[in-house]
C-alpha cells in the first residue's frame, strides 16, 4: 500500500512566496496603471477614438489579469478563479467593443466556463 507523504512549508518559505505574489500584483497594478495612461494619451491624441479606448483598456485589463494567474501557475502559487474569469470576460469584452461586435453575453459566460475547466486542468 503506497503511503501519502505531505511536505510542510517552513515560515520562511511561505514568506517568501507571499512576497513573491505581492510582487506580481503591484506589478500587475503598474501595467493596468500604464494601460489607462496610454489609453488615454492615444485618445487626447487622435489616434483612437472613445470607443477603441475603452475596448483597448477592457482587453488589456483582461490580459494583464490572465498573465498574472499564469505567471502564479509557473511560479506555483495558488491563482484566483474569480480574476481568470474577470480577466477572460475583460478580454472578449474588450475585443468585442474595439471591433464593435455584438455577443451574447450567455455565449461568453459559456465559453468562460470552458476556458476555466481547461485552466484547470492543465494546472493539475
Amino acid at each position: 500500500m503506497p503511503m501519502k507523504v505531505e511536505v510542510l512549508m517552513d515560515e520562511k518559505t511561505l514568506h517568501a512566496r507571499h512576497m513573491l505574489n505581492f510582487k506580481l500584483i503591484k506589478l500587475s497594478w503598474a501595467l493596468f496603471l500604464i494601460l489607462i495612461g496610454g489609453s488615454w494619451i492615444f485618445e487626447s491624441l487622435g489616434k483612437i477614438d472613445n470607443s477603441q479606448k475603452w475596448g483597448i483598456i477592457y482587453a488589456g485589463s483582461g490580459i494583464i489579469l490572465l498573465l498574472l494567474n499564469m505567471m502564479r501557475i509557473a511560479l506555483k502559487i495558488n491563482i484566483s478563479k474569480f480574476t481568470i474569469w474577470l480577466g477572460t470576460l475583460g478580454l472578449l469584452f474588450g475585443i468585442a467593443t474595439f471591433y464593435t461586435f455584438n455577443f451574447s453575453i450567455w455565449a461568453a459566460a459559456i465559453l468562460i466556463l470552458g476556458l476555466i475547466m481547461l485552466f484547470e486542468v492543465f494546472r493539475k
